[in-house]
């Protein structure tokens, strides 16, 4: 069975296998969050992130007709869907999370050629969702940016001293849905 994928650095491309998957721009900027979030996100808080000018009515048909479009193009599989939470399947790959966790590695100063031959491509790849102009995009584009910087910083010189990971770039809460772990969502709290 093929896997998805999602790709965000240098811009935003998702993949079944060797498959382009072009979804319209109500998809895109739904995986986009989810992926993003990286956990479970509440469906009014996407609403109201997506689509912040709508009445809320209007942003949960909105959301509605986003996640029902994704499954004749082939791309349904990529969210977990319940009755108040979204997220980003745990099978689908995602560029960005692989850099970030290879970033960590080299920053703590434990980096070797493999490690390196893996995260050279992904630096390459540029900056986190480069054309996109969401103002909910911003924030981790400059963390992944700091950190990339520091990631090219410590191979051109060698890793003398571990530098800042993106867990600490992170805030307190953010931290765990970082590390993978699956407690209950912050949105859903708010």
């Amino acid at each position: 069975m093929d896997r998805y994928s999602v790709h965000l650095l240098g811009g935003f491309a998702v993949y079944h296998g060797d498959d382009r998957i072009d979804l319209p721009p109500a998809c895109r900027r739904l995986i986009t969050l989810v992926t993003l979030k990286r956990k479970p996100v509440h469906r009014l808080w996407v609403c109201a992130t997506l689509w912040p000018h709508a009445q809320t009515r209007k942003a949960v048909a909105s959301l509605r007709s986003a996640a029902w479009r994704l499954r004749p193009l082939g791309a349904g599989p990529l969210l977990c869907v319940d009755p108040q939470y979204l997220q980003l399947s745990p099978d689908v790959s995602v560029d960005w999370y692989d850099a970030t966790a290879l970033i960590d590695d080299v920053l703590e100063g434990g980096f070797d050629a493999h490690l390196v031959a893996d995260l050279l491509p992904l630096l390459r790849a540029g900056e986190l969702l480069d054309k996109s102009s969401e103002p909910w995009v911003k924030a981790e584009r400059e963390r992944y940016h700091a950190l990339r910087a520091a990631a090219f910083e410590a191979l051109g010189h060698g890793a003398d001293k571990p530098g800042p990971s993106y867990s600490r770039l992170l805030g307190p809460h953010a931290r765990h849905a970082a590390a993978g772990t699956r407690g209950e969502p912050e949105e859903g709290r708010r």
